[in-house]
């Protein structure tokens, strides 16, 4: 047995340099084991990392798209605020942020909201004002009816008036006996008077007046009234053509319209102008009046 040792051991010794060599070059494997191990290991966790890294690049990009949806490129906003503040948006090319755009939109819009509702009132209270000027303005006109051109209307029992129309009386006033009406066949007041006139002749105003009415009915035919002052009015019938209207302030002598054919209540009379003349709601005789 220690002979068998001994011859093992002799091997041994007689081998050294090889044994040496082997244990050297497992050595020398084992370290280039250890390092390209380590490389690797480095290299997969740098790889976990930047896989991570694109990952969450991926999901910042989707949600900065979801929250630019209906924006176009990147807007950067700078905000700026005075001491009321109030928020300045300057719009310079990165993502906007969209909770802030929409409380500034909600300032915005409230203040625009007011300012516009303050102009409405502002515009109706002036519309108001307005229509108070107008309506003063009628009434005044109405009680006192003067134009800067025309002058005062001034009307009273001492002054006279021209003829509008050059003819003779068919019907004479008459409010205190009845005259004959040929077409009606009847004896009746008569609250003006019946100048004979030819159809398309001219009616010339009396006196300066303002028109108050143009009118029309199936007895005296096409109508104007015109107010001549202190409660005095005239009323020329019997017209076919009008060129006045009401509020015109029409001076003595220019024309109304001219005569048109008579109605059917006085086609036996003939063409002619029906001339009234009225104290307040009282008739009058022109005649007593004209030149």
């Amino acid at each position: 047995m220690q002979k068998r040792d001994s011859s093992i051991l002799q091997k041994v010794k007689d081998n050294a340099f090889y044994v040496a060599l082997g244990l050297g070059l497992v050595a020398i494997l084992a370290v280039v084991a250890v390092y390209t191990m380590g490389q690797s290991g480095g290299k997969l966790a740098k790889d976990d990392s930047d896989v991570k890294s694109a990952s969450e690049y991926v999901q910042v990009q989707d949600s900065d798209k979801g929250n630019a949806v209906g924006t176009t490129g990147s807007v950067d906003r700078e905000i700026a605020k005075d001491d009321n503040n109030v928020t300045t948006d300057k719009f310079m090319g990165a993502p906007v942020d969209l909770e802030d755009t929409d409380e500034d939109s909600l300032v915005a819009g409230d203040s625009v909201k007011d300012t516009t509702e303050k102009t409405t009132e502002a515009d109706s209270t002036e519309d108001m004002a307005a229509n108070d000027v107008k309506k003063d303005g009628a009434e005044n006109a109405e009680q006192i009816p003067v134009t800067a051109d025309a002058g005062e209307l001034n009307f009273n029992s001492e002054k006279t008036i021209s003829w509008p129309v050059s003819g003779s009386v068919i019907l004479p006033f008459s409010m205190e006996t009845t005259v004959y009406f040929e077409t009606l066949d009847q004896y009746r007041c008569n609250p003006g008077m019946l100048i004979s006139a030819g159809n398309g002749t001219t009616v010339k105003s009396a006196f300066l007046g303002k028109v108050t009415k143009v009118t029309s009915d199936n007895v005296y035919g096409n109508m104007v009234t015109m107010y001549l002052g202190n409660d005095y009015s005239v009323t020329y019938g019997q017209l076919d053509t009008i060129y006045v209207k009401e509020g015109d302030f029409v001076k003595a002598g220019e024309s109304v319209g001219t005569i048109g054919n008579p109605t059917d209540s006085f086609s036996e009379e003939g063409s002619h102008l029906y001339f009234e003349m009225t104290e307040g709601d009282t008739p009058v005789d022109p005649v007593l009046f004209m030149e």
